[in-house]
C-alpha cells in the first residue's frame, strides 16, 4: 500500500512538474538577458523602451521581425525588480515585443539601444458578475507618499505615488473613449490640520490618463503608479496651509477600504 501510495505521489509530481514547464518555451540554445530597461515615450496607444541585450545563450540570435520557430523557442530573462514601476506585471509584453523585434547577436555578445515598441490596449472593467463571483477578492488603493517637488510664492509641483494593496487589480480607466471625466481622479487640499474636514479649501485635482500615469488602466495588486500635479497658491491661507491628497473622490473603483484614501503633507507657512 505505501509503495503504490508513493508510486502515485511521485507519478502526480513528474505531471505538475511537466505542466508546468510547457507554460514556458524550452530551452533549445537561444536566450537573451535584457538589462537596464528604460521608457523612452509613452502615450495612448504605445510605449517606446529602450534597453540593452546580452546573448547568454550558445546558439546566434537572428529575429527577422516575423513569427518563426526561432522567435517562438527564444527565452527572454528579465529582472524584474529593476524595471520601471509602469512596466512590473508587463514583462509578457516587453517578451513579445522582442519577438516582434529584428535581431542578430551572437553567443555572449551585448547589443545596445535595443528599441522596443508595445502596443497598449486598454484593459476593459471586470464585470459585476466576475466581482461577485471574487467574493471577498477586491481592489484596495493608498497612497504611497505624497510631496512637495517644487515651491515657489505662487505655485507647488506636487509628486504622489499610489499602490494597489488589495488582492484584486483596479481598474483605473471609465468606458469612454474620448474623455478622462470617468477616470480615476487625484485631488489636493488645503487644511488647517492633517485630516479632509468640511473646511478644506479645493487647490485642485488631476485625472489617471493612459498612456501617461497608466499604460493599460490596470494597477494590480502590489504594483504602483506614479503621478505629478501642480497647484496655485491663490487659495491657501495662513489658517490652511497644509496639504491632504485624496484618492478616487468620484469612486470609480470598488475598493475594500475607502478610509485610506488619503495622505496628509504638513507645510510650514
Amino acid at each position: 500500500m505505501t509503495y503504490r501510495f508513493m508510486t502515485a505521489c511521485l507519478f502526480m509530481f513528474y505531471a505538475v512538474s511537466i505542466t508546468a514547464q510547457s507554460e514556458v518555451p524550452i530551452y533549445k540554445g537561444l536566450r537573451i538577458s535584457l538589462f537596464n530597461v528604460q521608457i523612452l515615450k509613452q502615450n495612448k496607444k504605445s510605449v517606446t523602451l529602450l534597453c540593452q541585450g546580452a546573448n547568454t545563450g550558445r546558439l546566434p540570435i537572428a529575429l527577422s521581425g516575423k513569427k518563426t520557430a526561432a522567435a517562438a523557442a527564444l527565452l527572454v530573462e528579465l529582472d524584474s525588480l529593476r524595471l520601471p514601476p509602469e512596466l512590473q506585471g508587463r514583462e509578457h509584453l516587453i517578451t513579445a515585443a522582442l519577438r516582434r523585434q529584428k535581431l542578430k547577436i551572437e553567443p555572449g555578445a551585448i547589443r545596445e539601444n535595443i528599441r522596443l515598441i508595445i502596443p497598449l490596449r486598454k484593459q476593459p472593467a471586470p464585470s459585476s458578475i466576475a466581482g461577485q463571483q471574487a467574493g471577498q477578492l477586491c481592489p484596495d488603493l493608498v497612497f504611497d507618499t505624497a510631496y512637495v517637488a517644487e515651491y515657489t510664492d505662487k505655485t507647488m509641483l506636487l509628486y504622489y505615488s499610489v499602490r494597489n494593496i488589495g488582492a484584486r487589480a483596479a481598474h483605473l480607466l471609465g468606458p469612454s473613449e474620448r474623455g478622462v471625466e470617468d477616470n480615476v481622479a487625484v485631488n489636493v487640499y488645503f487644511v488647517s490640520g492633517t485630516k479632509l474636514s468640511r473646511g478644506a479649501i479645493y487647490a485642485d485635482g488631476v485625472f489617471i490618463r493612459e498612456g501617461s500615469e497608466t499604460l493599460d488602466g490596470v494597477l494590480q495588486p502590489g504594483q504602483v503608479l506614479r503621478g505629478a500635479i501642480g497647484i496655485s497658491l491663490k487659495n491657501r491661507t495662513r489658517f490652511s496651509p497644509n496639504l491632504v491628497f485624496e484618492l478616487d473622490p468620484f469612486q470609480r473603483v470598488e475598493e475594500c477600504d475607502r478610509t485610506n484614501n488619503t495622505r496628509a503633507v504638513v507645510i510650514e507657512f
